[in-house]
């Protein structure tokens, strides 16, 4: 399972995960090696012809390559944490740095704890994606590969019986992956709807006491948590059941393989080495792609995080003009509507100018279109109907550079830190998410 799209946004990916797969390749090879050595001075002991040469000979070349193996697993997880850190690190830049493009009106794209989630959560998910599913996925390729060739040099019949056993497993992942896609997919829209609930909830905390509806939004937080905990409970389910079955495939082709060769070892068709090596090495052949089958669901719950990142990707960038403010600039609206859902208008026929300078104030009900009005002139919302214009440029026109300098928002929950009033208007423009 390989989502090429994801795979494309991370830089020297292929040559990180050749260098992962080489190393865990070259500690099958010491595998082999010490299997070979131990099964050869067992035999040598039994046969009578071993002498201190040949143990001292056999315990310098299990030594070395214990070594050898430990140096290889030690550069093949370095190869993997390498990969998985700049995947994280990539990804999180990339998404941060389009949500800063789409500047302050960001969240009518994307919900604030979406975007939380899946930047802290769901990117988590994909690092042991890079790290542990994709240099696993293509040893898995070359180990059962490795290990026949040196088996057929044994007995062919029974490397081959391994051998075909090997695929059962990937073919069981097949057919668990059609049924854990929609249950992951399904995981992820609950765990995002039940963080954009709770997250709504806790910033209209103080709304919700005002008018007696937190009791109300209680219930409805407790149905989502149940619902997403269901579906958590699915996932592990179906996890547990595809381990189960994985296992059962990989312990039956062993002893596929292992009951082969003893059956040509009783017909005096192997040796007796051969048969020892090959009873030590069969597990050998399904163990990568066991661990492979373990590391499919972190990577199914990745790829359904990566559907989120893309989501967030693909959301258009609103597009801004070039146009500069002078620096006395009426403004004016005209026929001015807005609307958060289609079917409920927030603001309608909206008709008002100002002179160049002066000071104005806009007073009403709560509820009745303040801070949207403010967050029109901020640029924050830009999908309205009608002119909005300062100085005589519509606002959707003007650079954003501009409108920066232009206009500032100061909301009844912002903070003044040390030094003057001016200071901290000027910081707040030069650390504004546009940038």
């Amino acid at each position: 399972m390989l989502n090429k799209q994801l795979l494309s946004l991370i830089p020297d990916l292929k040559q990180i995960v050749f260098q992962s797969v080489f190393f865990k390749w070259l500690t099958l090879i010491c595998s082999i090696i010490i299997t070979t050595a131990i099964c050869t001075f067992i035999n040598s002991c039994l046969t009578q012809t071993a002498d201190s040469r040949k143990i001292l000979l056999t315990l310098i070349i299990i030594a070395v390559c214990i070594l050898l193996r430990c140096l290889f697993t030690g550069l093949s997880v370095r190869a993997s944490t390498e990969l998985s850190q700049k995947a994280k690190y990539r990804l999180r830049k990339l998404i941060f740095s389009h949500l800063a493009k789409i500047g302050p009106s960001y969240s009518r794209y994307v919900p604030a704890a979406e975007a939380v989630q899946v930047s802290v959560e769901g990117i988590e998910q994909l690092e042991s994606y890079f790290g542990a599913y994709l240099p696993q996925l293509f040893y898995a390729l070359c180990a059962p590969v490795t290990l026949f060739i040196f088996i057929s040099f044994l007995d062919i019949r029974s490397a081959a019986v391994l051998l075909i056993c090997v695929p059962l497993i990937p073919l069981s992942i097949v057919f668990v992956q059609k049924i854990a896609k929609k249950l992951l997919s399904k995981y992820w829209n609950e765990y995002t709807n039940l963080g954009d609930t709770f997250l709504e909830n806790i910033q209209g905390l103080t709304t919700l006491k005002i008018y007696g509806a937190d009791e109300e939004r209680h219930r409805d937080m407790n149905v989502k948590a149940e619902n997403f905990r269901k579906a958590t409970m699915r996932v592990l389910i179906m996890q547990l059941n595809s381990i189960s079955v994985m296992d059962i495939v990989a312990y039956g082709g062993a002893a596929a393989g292992i009951i082969t060769m003893l059956y040509r070892f009783a017909a005096g068709k192997t040796a007796f080495l051969s048969a020892v090596i090959i009873i030590l090495l069969s597990s050998e052949f399904f163990i990568p792609v066991r661990q492979l089958g373990s590391f499919f669901h972190i990577a199914m719950n990745g790829s359904a995080a990566a559907d989120k990142i893309f989501r967030i990707l693909d959301t258009e960038i609103p597009s801004r003009g070039t146009a500069d403010v002078p620096q006395k600039s009426a403004i004016s609206f005209k026929a001015m509507n807005f609307s958060y859902e289609k079917d409920k208008e927030t603001l309608k026929g909206i008709n008002f100018e100002t002179g160049e300078m002066g000071l104005y104030a806009f007073a009403g009900m709560s509820g009745c279109g303040k801070s949207t009005t403010a967050a029109l002139l901020t640029g924050r919302l830009t999908d309205y109907a009608g002119s909005i214009k300062i100085g005589g440029t519509e606002i959707n026109d003007l650079s954003e550079k501009a409108l920066d300098e232009t206009v500032t928002l100061i909301e009844h929950n912002s903070h003044i830190f040390k030094g003057t009033i001016e200071s901290n208007l000027k910081a707040g423009k030069k650390n504004s998410l546009r940038g």
